[in-house]
């Protein structure tokens, strides 16, 4: 069963220019095995018609019954020509020849010498085209007992002659046989060939409508399968690429929705600080009442605070599902000095230091982790994920504990940031938290062939960047 199925699954995947050589091969051999077989079953036809059709219908001429005798008696009036060349004694001899009729053909022969005297051709013979091409055709299939050839000795005026007699009369029916046998196995042969063509070409027309309508917008409607040879590969990829841009429209279509529900969240949210903002500085500038301007002052701050948060919100979330802006093209990769990456890493730590974070900073040997070692990266893209990881220690870092930068250089070059993510239910707990910073520096990191690795267990938060360096390969985060 296992193997019927395999065979199956083979010939069902069979190439088109051999299931097509297969089809002419098999289709021409019975077409003229069928061919054959009429023509050989030709006299049971005839007989079959002659015993079914009206008696009025001739389906083959027949030899007079007198022919015999009509022949000997009017022989005795004709002189034999002594030789072809004899035009007057062949002229004599003319009107014997009239007992023939248009099928029968009658030719004199010298009895001891068995040299040519005269003869008549059946006036059938001579047809136009293309009748004897067709009755020439027929005559080679034709049997030996279908021949009907007679050789008589006849006595004439001056002597005994050899007549032979050739009656063509079942050429009458045989002809017509012949032609319909052939044109009608040809006709079956290119039915055949032409079906399978035919079946192909409507795999094609269907393809073609399955384009047009995916063209059009309807990514739902399945391509229709087409077998297993090329038009049924193509088929099934063009069905795996109709899935793909639909999942893909889909994802387009959820990605937009989110992004304009957020816009209309923020804008909605920004026309309220920007109207107390407005409200301040307002009082500030008619100077109404100065014993509380430092306090108006702080609340402008405060407002122009929130602004700045949502605004950024909005451009990072336009920068992770833009994709004309999300990191378009491929990054320009470069070996940078190990050192670039310590002077980022310092910057940052003094910014939180200066945010009223502790820092721990761990480069061990120093000297001889900068001396020669460079890892592959993008400068522009290393400093924005620096800017999104660090940012993300500023809004959800706790100032209490300590947050821990780390480098190690071997095979690969591994920078380590961790902090404890501050209590939910204290400042700020308010902010959402989108993750939007960590998609970005993922997707960046993938550009330039590194890896972003995040843990967190029991609100200690940790990530790890890892670069490939010069004559490393990249091990992959267990």
């Amino acid at each position: 069963m296992i193997k019927l199925q395999s065979f199956r699954e083979r010939a069902f995947r069979i190439k088109i220019r051999t299931k097509l050589f297969l089809l002419i091969l098999v289709a021409g051999m019975a077409c003229l095995t069928l061919f054959r077989y009429l023509w050989h079953e030709k006299w049971a036809v005839y007989y079959f018609l002659s015993e079914n059709l009206p008696s009025n219908i001739r389906i083959l001429p027949v030899v007079d019954e007198d022919f015999w005798r009509k022949l000997e008696e009017e022989a005795l009036n004709y002189e034999i020509p002594d030789s072809e060349d004899d035009k007057e004694a062949v002229k004599a001899i003319e009107p014997f020849f009239s007992l023939a009729d248009e099928y029968t053909s009658i030719a004199i022969y010298g009895l001891e010498d068995g040299l040519y005297r005269a003869s008549c051709f059946p006036e059938m013979m001579l047809w136009s085209e293309p009748f004897n091409t067709f009755y020439q055709m027929a005559y080679r299939w034709i049997d030996e007992d279908v021949n009907q050839v007679h050789e008589r000795a006849v006595k004439f005026k001056n002597g005994y002659a050899m007549v032979m007699i050739y009656f063509y009369h079942s050429s009458f029916f045989l002809v017509p046989y012949a032609v319909f046998c052939l044109f009608f196995c040809v006709f079956l042969f290119l039915a055949v060939v032409l079906f399978f063509v035919g079946k192909k070409l409507n795999h094609i027309v269907r393809l073609e409508q399955a384009v047009l309508q995916m063209s059009s917008g309807d990514l739902t409607t399945a391509v229709p399968k087409a077998g297993g040879d090329e038009i049924g590969v193509l088929a099934l990829e063009l069905d795996k690429l109709r899935l793909t841009l639909h999942e893909n429209f889909l994802q387009e279509q959820e990605a937009h929705k989110s992004n304009r529900e957020l816009i209309t969240a923020l804008s909605h949210d920004l026309r309220t600080p920007l109207t107390i903002l407005k409200g301040y500085l307002e009082i500030l500038n008619l100077n109404r009442n100065p014993q509380l301007e430092a306090e108006y002052i702080g609340r402008c701050l405060k407002k122009a605070d929130d602004l700045k948060e949502m605004t950024d919100r909005m451009f990072e979330y336009a920068l992770v599902f833009d994709e004309a802006a999300d990191l378009a093209g491929e990054p320009d990769i470069a070996m940078l000095p190990v050192s670039f990456f310590l002077d980022g890493l310092r910057e940052h730590a003094d910014f939180l230091r200066l945010a009223g974070f502790k820092v721990e900073l761990c480069f061990p040997e120093e000297e001889n982790l900068c001396a020669g070692c460079a890892a592959a990266a993008e400068e522009t893209m290393v400093k924005r994920v620096l800017n999104n990881l660090f940012s993300n220690i500023i809004k959800y870092a706790d100032k209490k504990e300590a947050v821990s930068i780390e480098v190690l250089a071997e095979e690969v070059l591994v920078i380590s940031v961790k902090n404890r993510i501050k209590d939910p239910d204290g400042e700020n707990s308010h902010m959402e938290r989108t993750q939007i910073g960590l998609k970005s520096v993922r997707s960046m990191m993938d550009k330039m062939n590194g890896e972003l690795y995040l843990q967190m267990e029991e609100r200690i938060f940790m990530a790890k960047l890892r670069f490939c360096m010069e004559g490393g390969d990249l091990l992959r985060f267990s």
